[in-house]
């Protein structure tokens, strides 16, 4: 059996789609798992209609304490061998479930799909074969989280989000693996790294069987002023465990470009966000803190190296302390990006 875990805060406007792919799977033996983060609007009861109808669809409900909790909540019940998480506001392929019990025979312990932008994606022209990885390959797989870089050309692996993606139970429960609660971003990506240093195998399957829906209120969109906290948390959580494994001499440069790309992140979506309403002088204090911030001053030392050329100089901007000129490439790029919709 496959358990199918969505964590649900207002999400009324999506979540019958979301649902109705899932209950629409070719695969039947899963139990879809909502779990209601304390919703406000009309989510509970669209997860309560559905349990009315069908008995694979179970809803637990708890206070409003993040998706963290939630994911976790779900883990604590749920009785299937594998574990797919699926967001309420994204929908997946009607042969996702399918394919991870045909891969299942292989015995993984994860399985890796991609994601798609549109509905015609979902449903590949010609078929893949699979791609299976061992546990000397654990390290290659953890660079890509880090660097995100596809595994193979043109590919669209998620590395940052548990999404498109098959877990298996057993080694959750070997592990005790459960979502960092102190963290409300990058969760997934601390999430995914833990789980890859412990893997034993892996499988590939080159086929696009999750579908994300962009929209403006995504929570991941909106300016957060404790985004640099988390952020700092993060980066020393990711540290820590890849110490612990023994695995960051061999993930120096990967890491680096990690904590690179989340100093990028922190300035584009954070200190010169158009919606920061902070005064100029306490911007360039946030700069000034990120400055002092020992892994950013290691991983600025391989900017050259871990950076594409136009976040290198986007960086050395930073370097240079010309945050006026930052200031003006941020506004300009949220403009023109919002307009685009990807900002």
């Amino acid at each position: 059996m496959i358990s199918v875990i969505i964590p649900v805060y207002n999400l009324e406007r999506y979540l019958c789609r979301c649902i109705d792919s899932v209950l629409c799977s070719s695969y039947t033996d899963f139990e879809l798992i909502l779990i209601d983060d304390g919703s406000t609007d009309a989510s509970p009861q669209i997860c309560e209609d559905y349990t009315e109808r069908d008995s694979r669809v179970r809803l637990l409900r708890q206070e409003n304490r993040g998706v963290s909790a939630a994911r976790n909540r779900g883990l604590e019940v749920c009785q299937g061998e594998w574990i797919v998480f699926v967001d309420g506001d994204d929908s997946i392929a009607p042969e996702f479930l399918a394919l991870i019990d045909q891969e299942s025979r292989h015995d993984p312990d994860l399985m890796l799909f991609e994601c798609a932008l549109t509905e015609k994606d979902l449903v590949p022209r010609n078929q893949k074969e699979s791609i299976r990885y061992g546990k000397e390959d654990k390290l290659t797989l953890v660079q890509s989280t880090l660097t995100l870089r596809q595994l193979r050309e043109q590919g669209n692996v998620d590395f940052l989000s548990v999404w498109a993606r098959a877990i298996n139970r057993t080694a959750i429960e070997k592990y005790n693996l459960r979502f960092s609660e102190d963290l409300f971003c990058g969760e997934d990506a601390f999430f995914n790294i833990e789980y890859l240093l412990r893997a034993e195998s892996c499988a590939y399957i080159p086929r696009a069987v999750y579908l994300y829906n962009i929209h403006r209120d995504s929570s991941s969109r909106r300016f957060n002023p404790r985004l640099p906290d988390n952020h700092e948390l993060l980066l020393h959580k990711v540290k820590q465990a890849l110490e612990e494994h023994g695995a960051l001499p061999a993930l120096a440069l990967p890491y680096h470009t990690y904590a690179l790309n989340m100093l990028t992140s922190l300035l584009f979506r954070c200190v010169f966000s158009p919606w920061n309403p902070a005064s100029f002088r306490e911007k360039r204090e946030m700069c000034r803190r990120f400055r002092s911030n020992e892994i950013f001053r290691q991983a600025m030392r391989h900017n050259r190296q871990c950076s594409t050329w136009n976040q290198w100089g986007f960086l050395v901007l930073f370097r240079l302390r010309c945050y006026r000129s930052l200031s003006l490439i941020c506004r300009i790029l949220h403009l023109v990006w919002g307009r685009k919709g990807i900002c």
